[in-house]
């Protein structure tokens, strides 16, 4: 009995010592791994810090990595927050206005743009007697219904188009990028700051102008969604109530040929009326030299004798 008492309480005494030593591992182990994690998050810390202008591929990930970090913050930070419509809105009308208020009508357009807080960007008119025009107009986009309600009381509608296209996501697309971009930019520009050497310093420049030209692009494109979204465009073609002219029909060959004969009798008539504005001028010249040499005969011939006489010879009796 007591042996078997023994045996348990060895057996007990096994399997606690068992699980103190298989604790103790385990403690062991967690902070190597933790100390582990802590090192390499260290290490990773310092590279940036002890980041090196070499070659080429060097500087081409360098500023990525940084980027990603950004973006994926930015990306995070956006996520939640619901992303405002923008949407490019335009409309296109054909008015039709009575005759004698084409004038009152193209007035009153651009009135109406200047009235919503907009401007009228083209203007143009042609005709005589009936007169067809088109106005340009851009407006809030928060006003455009109001705007595009009032343009179809100028005249009576006959044809109107509107349409508007979605560029949320190009906007977001382009937002990203930019982001990622300048992040690039800001990490280039540090490397700059560090470099040494002259050649360092020229391949940093290369590639932070690529980079410039590249935010530069992506600004405009920006810029340009954002007017678009901001302002509406309605184009308005109003058209005056009358009889058109009918179009010239196809004359036949011989019609063709005797307006070219009449063409060149015309051109003949003027060319014979510019000669003679050079000829009738010269012509009086002329004749004025000749009345004047007739009148002046009775006296030249006396003259040229007294010139042929001696001075010392008597006059003939």
């Amino acid at each position: 009995m007591a042996r078997m008492r023994r045996a348990v309480v060895a057996a007990a005494a096994t399997v606690v010592l068992s699980g103190l030593v298989g604790g103790a591992a385990g403690c062991a182990n967690g902070s190597g791994s933790s100390a582990g994690g802590s090192g390499g998050g260290a290490a990773a810390a310092r590279a940036p810090a002890t980041l090196g202008i070499g070659d080429g591929k060097q500087l081409d990930s360098a500023a990525p990595a940084h980027a990603a970090a950004g973006g994926t913050a930015e990306a995070r930070a956006d996520a939640s927050a619901p992303l405002p419509s923008a949407v490019i809105k335009t409309a296109t009308l054909d008015l039709r206005v009575r005759h004698g208020r084409f004038g009152r009508a193209m007035t009153a357009a651009a009135n109406l743009a200047e009235r919503f807080g907009g401007y009228v960007s083209r203007q143009t008119s042609f005709g005589t007697r009936i007169h067809d025009g088109t106005v340009v107009m851009r407006v809030p986009a928060r006003r455009f219904e109001r705007a595009r309600e009032a343009v179809e009381r100028l005249g009576r509608p006959t044809n109107e188009v509107v349409s508007g296209r979605d560029v949320t996501r190009q906007l977001v697309n382009l937002g990203a990028r930019l982001g990622n971009l300048e992040s690039r930019q800001h990490a280039l520009r540090t490397l700059m700051r560090r470099a040494v050497t002259v050649s360092d310093t020229i391949r940093v420049q290369g590639v932070l102008q690529g980079v410039e030209l590249q935010i530069e692009e992506i600004q405009g494109e920006l810029n340009y969604l954002h007017d678009r979204t901001a302002m509406s465009t309605i184009s308005i073609a109003v058209h005056e109530a009358g009889a058109r002219p009918a179009p010239p029909q196809h004359a036949s060959a011989i019609w063709k040929d005797g307006e070219r004969a009449v063409h060149a009798a015309t051109a003949v008539v003027g060319a014979v009326i510019v000669g003679a504005g050079y000829v009738i001028p010269l012509a009086i010249l002329a004749l004025l030299a000749v009345l004047v040499g007739r009148l002046a005969a009775p006296w030249a011939a006396p003259l040229a004798a007294r010139r042929r006489t001696p001075a010392g010879a008597p006059p003939d009796d």
